[in-house]
Parts: C-alpha cells; structure tokens; sequence
C-alpha cells in the first residue's frame, strides 16, 4: 500500500471565554464519541486558511476569519501508512454564533472554559492543543 501524507486543519473558536468543541460521531472510525475542535482536510490547491475556512463551515455551518496558526503536531498511524501534519488557528467568528449546524460528522456541540477541559474525552495529542490555545489567548 502507499503511504500517504496530509495536512489537517484546526479552529480554536472562542466566544465570551468559552471554546467551541465538537464530539466525533459514534460511527466515525477514527476517535469516534471523542471530542475535538473543528476542522479537516487541506485539499489540494487550496491554502491551509481558505480549507480551514471552509471546513468549519462545512461542520459547523459558521462562517470564520482565520486570525494566526498557534500550534502544529504531527502524527504517523499505527499501521505505519499514512502521516498527517494538523495546523491550529486562533479563529474569529464572523456572525452569530446561535446559528450553528453540525454536519453528519459530528453528534453535539458545547462551550467550555479551560478548567472543564478534563471534563470531555479527547485525544492527547487534542487535549495539549486546547491547552496551547487557551494559554495563547491569555
């Protein structure tokens, strides 16, 4: 099989101290039921903001302005196949945020602050990410 390299993108999407985090649907076959922030795939031709941009749209419905990247991280899969590079953005929102629709990806949504960030299960690799960007905003 090939080995495949993608580049991944991440929102941190604040409003009145509060983070936006979104759980991964239980029929996901990668972290399924765990928490995460919005974001996905950089398609190709596009530049990591503009699919930022459009990924939170696509899982969210929100409309966003990407501020600056904060944080990176790298990971290789357990089979040794695929490496992705994720890239997290300090993110804007630009509308209001009562509008939000959750695609087919994602079961629910909440607001949290830095201390309930061990309230919700997420990856480690996630975790230290919403760390870095609560600590980022300070």
């Amino acid at each position: 099989m090939d080995k495949i390299q993608k580049i991944g993108v991440s929102a941190f999407i604040i409003k009145d101290g509060k983070l936006l985090i979104v759980k991964r649907a239980k029929n996901e076959t990668f972290l399924a039921e765990f928490y995460e922030i919005p974001g996905g795939k950089v398609e190709f031709g596009e530049s990591p903001a503009e699919a930022l941009v459009r990924e939170v749209k696509e899982e969210t419905n929100l409309d966003v302005k990407v501020i600056k990247p904060y944080s990176t991280f790298s990971y290789v899969s357990s089979n040794g196949e695929k490496h992705t590079i994720d890239i997290q953005y300090i993110v804007e929102p630009i509308e209001n945020l009562e509008n939000i629709t959750l695609s087919h990806e994602h079961d629910d949504y909440t607001w949290i602050t830095k201390e309930e960030v061990d309230n919700f299960k997420f990856s480690d690799q996630m975790k230290e990410v919403i760390e870095k960007g609560f600590t980022e905003l300070q």
